[in-house]
């Protein structure tokens, strides 16, 4: 699933800009009929120069009237039909977080990455969500890899592990820290065809392209493994972090993908929410912390738990603002 491009009538860069338009009025239609959600659309039009309350208010109309009078009542009584779907996770959370209009996930079914059902939809099968947090959004989907693909990703990263860095808040180098004890394996978007496929698979169930993400990390945790709590997101007032911020701006979500099942210990926690996800093979968990007006939610502090028996395996994919390049 692509992201969609800007909105004519925006301007060139001209924040605040809140006047609707025609071309405007069909921008929205044309991609709210492909499917693209509340917050993809918002954000795209803020990328344009739109006001963002402007923004959030006329995609939250044109989405209703798209829906019909039976889904507006639902929309316009804050979501509630929807509490418990990725929809309510993936765009009704995000507008009722800045005050606006409560605006469904999605124009119709599973089109984007936060259906308004119980399953994501990708290459004919669908994917369970087994539960959705709408503020901060976090996702967690059932199965989203096989365990044959699963197993397939361990051995090809087998040959590669090398001890997983941190970047350096002051100077943007890669360290090793004791806080992070994993073994790693990196590989370059679309590097190999199974990671083609699973990075086409992580687009469509975000809703955010494939171009903006980074390439997939492979990461192993010996017993005793574990990664102190952290966030994901860059902190720009820390000039190493800032030098990361060039590549394709900040991230605004993370994947996780659990590629085998620890007999005890591993699961990623969030001290701030009280929660914790186990990891189960071939699950995935999805959180967002970049909040709809764009400031970013440190209730997303998580962590990898230690390894109790066993090992660990995980995927981890970071997405971006925009598309990502790495040099």
């Amino acid at each position: 699933m692509s992201t969609p491009g800007g909105p004519a009538g925006g301007g060139s860069g001209k924040a605040g800009y809140a006047s609707s338009s025609p071309d405007l009025e069909r921008w929205l239609r044309r991609h709210i009929g492909q499917g693209f959600n509340a917050e993809a659309l918002v954000q795209s039009m803020c990328q344009s120069g739109y006001d963002a309350g402007f923004a959030r208010a006329t995609v939250g109309a044109a989405l209703a009237a798209m829906r019909g009078p039976a889904e507006g009542d639902e929309a316009d009584a804050g979501g509630a039909g929807a509490a418990n779907t990725a929809g309510a996770a993936g765009s009704a959370g995000a507008a009722r977080e800045a005050g606006g209009p409560a605006s469904p996930a999605t124009a119709r079914g599973h089109a984007t990455g936060f259906p308004a059902r119980n399953a994501a939809h990708h290459a004919g099968r669908d994917i369970p969500i087994l539960f959705a947090l709408a503020a901060p959004r976090v996702v967690l989907f059932q199965q989203l890899l096989t365990g044959d693909e699963c197993d397939a990703l361990v051995a090809l990263a087998r040959g590669r592990l090398a001890r997983s860095p941190v970047i350096n808040p002051d100077t943007g180098d890669e360290n090793l820290i004791d806080a992070r004890t994993s073994m790693g394996a990196m590989f370059q978007v679309g590097e190999h065809p199974l990671i083609e496929r699973i990075e086409d698979c992580i687009a469509s169930v975000t809703g955010i392209a494939a171009d903006r993400g980074e390439g997939l990390q492979i990461l192993n945790y010996k017993p005793g493994g574990e990664y102190q709590p952290h966030y994901d997101f860059f902190n720009p007032l820390r000039p190493g972090e800032a030098r990361q911020l060039r590549v394709g701006g900040q991230r605004v979500a993370t994947v996780v993908i659990y590629l085998n099942s620890p007999p005890a210990g591993g699961a990623t926690a969030f001290p701030k929410l009280g929660l914790e996800v186990a990891p189960v093979k071939g699950n995935a968990v999805y959180f967002s912390y970049r909040k709809s007006d764009g400031t970013l939610d440190e209730r997303t502090l998580h962590a990898g738990l230690p390894v109790e028996q066993g090992e660990k395996w995980i995927a981890t994919k970071w997405l971006r603002e925009r598309p990502y390049r790495t040099g």
